[in-house]
């Protein structure tokens, strides 16, 4: 088998009822419909059941569906062969056809809009892409892993979401629970991350792991992990991260601290300036980033190539 590309933390009761469930996706190749708010971790979970499935020697593709253009949906996910549109100067496989033989996440689901629906459900049930411009079909064997965090019973029940899709993605259901909720996996959480982003025995003073397990941590899992960084930064070359040291994502908004320009000056030094591993240094999306980036004012370019240019 191969290893998980992240930790799972298993703390709390919810999370052991998680795991239970999850467990039961690996041993068949049936749809999952992962739910729960943003940064829960529902992409570690979709990998987990993937890696520990019979396809865990296949491809696993993640698709945001929300981040692609309705324009362009067809055309990234079916593929499309050179010359059937402008600027098509090479045959493209798409995701589905790149997940074959393994698993493709379909994360945010529920922001596809109806027409794109339509043609979601013909791949599912037919089992094969057409890439535009092609006039035969390709088979796919891929499992589907969908992803939502909204109630997509209630966008069914609102004509937001097709009843005959829904169907097809929810053979299983999992549901991951907020991390407001399950508050026992903070501490483990918090030192899992500590032992990712640093090689220091860094440990967290009891009144700091108060400080984490009181707050009610509306970004979940991402928001802990980016805090546990900028926590690092902080603390410097100490051991003991202490209390004053913790700040959460939304006193900065408020208070217009700078904790969160040093938390992605400090990634961007370490990445020489790449987007992807600033992106997966801090646990948020690679747009995110650049927004934040832009709305920070950080000059991108003094951190590429390597080093960083004196002001």
């Amino acid at each position: 088998m191969k290893s998980d590309p992240r930790e799972i933390v298993v703390g709390s009761q919810e999370m052991r009822q998680v795991m239970s469930l999850a467990e039961r996706a690996v041993r068949n190749d049936f749809a999952v419909l992962l739910l729960g708010e943003s940064g829960v971790g529902k992409e570690v979970i979709a990998r987990y059941i993937h890696q520990r499935s019979a396809r865990s020697d296949g491809p696993f593709v993640a698709v945001n569906c929300g981040a692609i253009p309705e324009t362009l949906f067809e055309a990234e996910l079916f593929g499309f062969e050179r010359g059937a549109f402008t600027n098509a100067f090479a045959s493209h496989r798409g995701h589905f056809e790149q997940a074959h033989h393994g698993t493709i996440l379909l994360d945010e689901v529920s922001e596809l809009q109806l027409a794109l629906q339509v043609k979601l459900l013909r791949v599912l049930e037919e089992k094969s892409v057409t890439r535009i411009g092609a006039e035969r079909e390709i088979q796919v064997d891929a499992r589907i892993i969908a992803a939502s965090n909204v109630n997509l019973q209630n966008l069914v029940r609102e004509g937001k979401f097709r009843k005959d899709l829904y169907y097809r993605l929810a053979v299983s259901i999992i549901f991951i629970p907020p991390l407001r909720e399950r508050k026992g996996d903070i501490e483990s959480l918090s030192n899992c991350f500590l032992r990712k982003y640093t090689t220091m025995k860094k440990t967290l003073s009891r009144e700091a792991l108060l400080k984490l397990t009181h707050y009610e941590w509306p970004g979940n899992v991402r928001e802990l992990e980016y805090c546990i960084v900028r926590s690092i930064i902080d603390s410097d070359g100490r051991e003991i991260i202490k209390a004053d040291e913790i700040h959460f994502l939304e006193d900065d908004i408020h208070s217009g601290s700078t904790i969160e320009r040093r938390a992605y000056e400090e990634a961007l030094r370490n990445a020489s300036g790449n987007i992807n591993s600033v992106s997966r240094q801090l646990g948020v999306h690679r747009n995110t980033v650049y927004n934040r980036i832009r709305r920070l004012n950080i000059d991108l370019f003094r951190y590429r190539n390597g080093h960083t240019v004196p002001q």
